[in-house]
C-alpha cells in the first residue's frame, strides 16, 4: 500500500496538523527538529511521510534511530502493518545480530550501534536520504 494512502487512516493522530509544516522546512532545510508530545505519532506518520517526499530520491533510504532493539522491532512492525506489509519489505529493522531488510527495505529502523557502523563504513552516508532520530531524549553520549 502508499504511503499517501495510509496516513488518511489515521485522523486521530495530532502530529498530522503539524505535517504541511514539516514538509515546508524539510524542503528548505536540511535539519529540522519536530517537538511533539508522547503518542502524537511522530514514530509511525514521520517515516511514511519521508517516502513520499519530493526532495527524496526514491532509491534512498531513510533510517530511523531506536534507542533500544525491543523499539526497534516494534516500530518497524508497526510501520510495515500500516503499509499492510511483512517487515523486511519496504519497512525493515537492523539491530545487533538481527536484521529483517531487503532490496526494496526503503525504511530502516536501526539502533545507535548499527548507525555507528554504517558511519564507519560509508561516513557520507551514501544511498541514505534522512536520518531521523527518534526519542531524542533517550540518546546515551555517543
Amino acid at each position: 500500500m502508499n504511503p499517501a494512502f495510509v496516513l488518511p487512516l489515521l485522523p486521530d493522530l495530532p502530529i498530522l496538523a503539524a505535517l504541511p509544516a514539516l514538509r515546508a522546512a524539510l524542503a528548505a532545510h536540511s535539519r529540522v527538529v519536530l517537538e511533539a508530545p508522547p503518542g502524537a505519532g511522530k514514530t509511525t506518520v514521520v517515516p511514511l511521510e519521508l517516502l513520499t517526499a519530493d526532495w527524496r530520491n526514491p532509491a534512498d533510504k531513510i533510517l530511523v534511530l531506536e534507542p533500544r532493539q525491543l523499539a526497534v522491532r516494534g516500530a518497524a512492525a508497526r510501520l510495515a502493518q500500516l503499509l499492510g506489509e511483512p517487515v523486511g519489505r519496504t519497512i525493515g529493522y537492523r539491530v545487533r545480530l538481527d536484521s529483517k531488510v531487503s532490496k526494496e527495505t526503503r525504511v530502516e529502523v536501526i539502533t545507535e550501534g548499527i548507525l555507528t557502523r554504517m558511519i564507519q563504513d560509508d561516513p557520507a552516508l551514501e544511498g541514505v536520504a534522512a536520518v531521523v532520530f527518534d526519542e531524542f531524549h533517550e540518546r546515551s553520549l555517543n
